[in-house]
């Protein structure tokens, strides 16, 4: 930050001369955002140029949204320009990018789906051992507990305790299951109806609750979620256990091929997105001159070196429309030497610029609005958010202010504890005890000491009277610290 920036940045701080450096600061900004953004684009993009050609076979069911995209590019930032066409850019743009939100949601919906049943396989496996080793529970608890607090950092141990409970044998009863669900939905009144929300969004999808239509655009996912649902587990042969399990691992393919591809896609639109939102205000003064700065440079990254970008993201923009996926010239490797370094003193800049704006949104809003400037600064709160490592936030959904009530928890309680005890009566022990595994190592850590922990893990293991599952909960215990 140059020592102009640096003395707005503080009389901003001060409430000083706020008509003058206000608008001098949104527009250093987007200025940063859209030079920051652009040089992402160009590296994640001949990043992902190449990945696709090497990954995804010729006619991959994904590749028309990716085209689409690359049409999108050279028509509204290659060939396009400031103003209205930018406007319909972005509409088109923004639809492209709440579709793969929403593929998104539907693959984490089917990793969850056959997590829950990768979980039951995982219990039944040591049904099919000749001989299984004995071992000691006593140890096996005292290493358990080791593993859990050798750290003073209460987040890391929380986490810990989730990982390993998400593992145990599950012998409580629903009762009690149904509890704890509860007392973890309570913990949500007087805080934000948003935050209870994405807490009851999570509870779904990890319990196999979440549905849609869009569930149907995956049929192969959605056949081989309905073979599951209708095996019985408890008769299971060691050849169906076998097939299975190589079933489940065609699955974590398929769907992380595709959950890889949608993260390549949506970093490339996110950053695309901010070089449309920023392109009608970039190279605006905001209320100074260059002399202004006394020799100091305004710009990072100097025009002509944009240009040099825009060379490499329009030859490899060539290379997708053309549908051939063919290397890419030597030259376009040879012109990436221009991004060296730039991301990483831009990244430092950004991060020293957004400390200022909490404070500028919180205090100064209404004065940015009366100097005109709204468009552009929410094109910077937008920029903020498509920048951050959230690649998926929902750039559409508002914040809800509403407080949660003592209603609007009893409504929640009610509508998961139903839908969870109409799954439960349509699957067998082993699926509802996965789902119960899966939930309760999502819900806010319930013990109050290290004594309670120990009582449950011994609990947990003295019910369980099936020493191929308590065999394998054991087993999986043990990978996490042995390794």
């Amino acid at each position: 930050m140059n020592k102009h920036l640096r003395a707005v940045c503080a009389d901003i701080e001060k409430g000083k001369e706020l008509e003058k450096n206000l608008p001098v600061f949104i527009n250093q900004l987007i200025n940063l955002y859209s030079q920051y953004a652009e040089i992402k684009f160009t590296i994640h993009y001949y990043t992902f140029y190449e990945y696709f050609t090497e990954t995804f076979p010729s006619g991959f069911e994904e590749e028309e949204l990716l085209m689409e995209f690359n049409r999108l590019l050279k028509e509204y930032f290659l060939d396009g320009e400031a103003g209205r066409k930018t406007e319909e850019g972005i509409a088109k743009l923004n639809t492209l990018r709440n579709n793969c939100i929403k593929k998104m949601q539907v693959l984490t919906a089917y990793t969850d789906v056959f997590q829950v049943y990768e979980y039951v396989l995982n219990r039944i496996e040591y049904r099919f051992k000749e001989e299984m080793e004995e071992l000691s529970e006593e140890v096996f608890i005292q290493k358990a507990l080791a593993y859990i607090f050798d750290t003073q950092d209460n987040v890391v141990v929380n986490s810990k305790i989730k990982e390993v409970l998400g593992q145990l044998p599950i012998r409580m009863t629903k009762q009690k299951y149904f509890e704890l669900l509860k007392s973890s939905l309570s913990l949500y009144k007087d805080g934000d109806m948003s935050s209870l929300e994405s807490f009851l969004y999570m509870i779904r999808t990890c319990s196999m609750l979440y549905d849609t239509e869009e569930m149907k655009s995956y049929p192969y996912l959605l056949n081989l979620r309905e073979e599951f649902s209708k095996e019985n587990y408890k008769d299971i042969s060691q050849d169906r256990y076998e097939e299975l399990t190589k079933l489940l691992e065609v699955s974590s393919v398929y769907i992380n091929t595709r959950v890889d591809f949608y993260f390549g896609l949506q970093e490339c639109i996110n950053n695309m997105y901010v070089m449309l939102l920023s392109s009608p205000y970039i190279y605006m003064e905001g209320g100074y001159k260059l002399e202004n700065l006394k020799g100091e440079m305004k710009y990072l990254i100097l025009p002509q070196d944009m240009d040099k970008l825009r060379e490499i993201i329009s030859e490899i923009n060539t290379g997708f429309l053309k549908g051939e996926l063919l290397p890419l010239d030597k030259k376009v490797e040879e012109k990436m030497s221009y991004t060296e370094g730039k991301q990483e003193i831009l990244i430092e800049e950004v991060s020293k610029m957004e400390a200022y704006l909490p404070e500028i949104k919180g205090r100064y809003r209404d004065l940015i609005d009366s100097l005109m400037l709204g468009s552009v600064f929410n094109s910077v709160l937008l920029s903020e958010k498509l920048l951050s490592s959230s690649l998926f936030v929902d750039l559409d959904k508002l914040e809800s202010k509403d407080m949660v009530g003592e209603d609007d928890i009893i409504k929640a309680q009610e509508e998961v504890l139903s839908e969870l005890a109409g799954l439960f009566s349509q699957n067998e022990r082993a699926v509802t005890r996965a789902v119960m595994a899966n939930t309760l190592s999502k819900l806010p850590v319930f013990f109050k000491n290290q004594s309670e922990i120990k009582d449950f893990i011994e609990s947990s293991l003295d019910q369980c009277q099936d020493k191929a599952e308590k065999t394998a909960c054991i087993r999986i215990v043990q990978s996490f610290f042995e390794n």
